[in-house]
């Protein structure tokens, strides 16, 4: 039995059908056949362009099975078609798609989570806890991993395909002479986002920390909805000219120049924020008028002041074997200051895409292991 009741029936205004009370375009009904001449059995993709369909296509008839688990569909071209109607009902809304994604979760400095053990990953229902709490959170922590040099590439690949940037496919978080990076000092860093001038930006970072024999140092994470959506109930001018305002951020390196213009806040189509951009030390707001700008100044200083408030922070240590792995485009990070005189603290880091994690969800979410991602390590 599927979550969709009552009848079914075809549409004279529109040529389609009314299923659980909505109207479904004929179109949209064909876009959806499965049968072997319509798609390849291997990719799914179809074997015919949708463009190609006669714009005036209509339902001649239609039946659900007595079981209600197929949609018998005649076109008026003559195309006979069944539908899974449990397939259906998921597209609909009227059943929990088991694929889905989880959905963002925000928090602050209470937050309580959960730590991964490295080891108890080739479970399948433990990848898939961490991986909810990923979705939740925007970032998890799993202790225990191998800690041998450049072992975060195999580590980050059992995840996704690493992204290179202009630090390289790995980067390495230690104190250097002359460094071309704050992050490469025992300064504190205050709450930002990586790489906002890069095109895309770098999607997930993880840190693993090889080796750590320093007092401080502490790990600083920040949820941006949080912050975005407390702007956002203080004063909504605030909020909007921080999702409208086109901010350049400029890298401007001994090898490199890189540079994108972008808002500090942006959200999804169903109203979650889901980029934030903030490097206070790289960003450029166009010259508006004064009073505009004011309003932009007041605003972006009440996101710093917010994402470096210890009510939205949460902190931790690293320890020889922690990997941490963040969603760039949600958390803001940083860092409690050290002594690098006091011992050695070496840290690597690399990216990988959005679309890695969600893909080993989606695989997980319908029992198969064997994806493209684990095949890599």
């Amino acid at each position: 039995m599927t979550a969709i009741s009552g009848k079914v029936s075809t549409d004279s205004a529109s040529g389609g059908i009314r299923l659980g009370g909505k109207v479904l375009h004929p179109l949209w009904l064909r876009e959806r056949v499965t049968e072997a001449h319509a798609l390849d059995s291997i990719s799914h993709q179809r074997l015919y362009q949708t463009a190609e369909l006669d714009p005036d296509l209509m339902v001649e008839n239609v039946l659900i099975s007595e079981n209600r688990k197929q949609l018998s569909l005649q076109f008026s071209d003559g195309y006979q078609a069944e539908l899974n109607l449990a397939e259906i009902a998921i597209e609909l809304g009227l059943a929990q798609n088991p694929e889905s994604i989880p959905l963002p979760k925000s928090w602050q400095s209470s937050l309580e989570f959960k730590r991964f053990s490295w080891n108890d990953l080739d479970d399948p229902n433990e990848m898939k806890a961490l991986l909810t709490a990923y979705f939740e959170n925007a970032f998890c922590i799993m202790d225990g991993t191998p800690t041998d040099q450049d072992s975060l590439k195999q580590h980050a690949r059992r995840f996704g395909f690493l992204r290179a940037t202009n630090f390289g496919e790995l980067f390495n978080v230690e104190t250097k002479p002359a460094a071309t990076d704050l992050a490469y000092t025992d300064a504190a860093l205050a709450s930002h986002t990586d790489n906002p001038y890069r095109w895309p930006v770098p999607s997930i970072q993880y840190l693993h920390c090889i080796a750590n024999g320093v007092e401080g140092g502490l790990s600083t994470l920040v949820d941006g909805m949080a912050v975005a959506n407390t702007i956002a109930e203080e004063n909504q001018d605030w909020a909007d000219i921080l999702e409208s305002t086109p901010v350049r951020f400029r890298y401007d390196g001994p090898t490199g120049i890189y540079e994108d213009t972008a808002p500090l806040i942006a959200r999804d189509y169903r109203g979650y924020v889901n980029h934030i951009r903030f490097s206070p030390r790289l960003d450029f707001v166009p010259a508006l008028d004064p009073e505009t700008l004011t309003i932009f100044y007041a605003a972006r200083r009440r996101m710093h002041e917010l994402a470096n408030d210890l009510a939205f922070q949460i902190q931790f240590p690293f320890k020889p074997g922690t990997l941490l792995m963040m969603n760039n485009y949600r958390l803001f990070h940083g860092r409690t200051a050290f002594n690098g005189k006091q011992g050695y603290r070496h840290l690597q880091g690399c990216y990988i895409d959005h679309d890695g994690p969600q893909c080993l969800y989606r695989m997980l979410a319908i029992g198969n292991t064997d994806t493209h991602v684990r095949r890599e390590t």
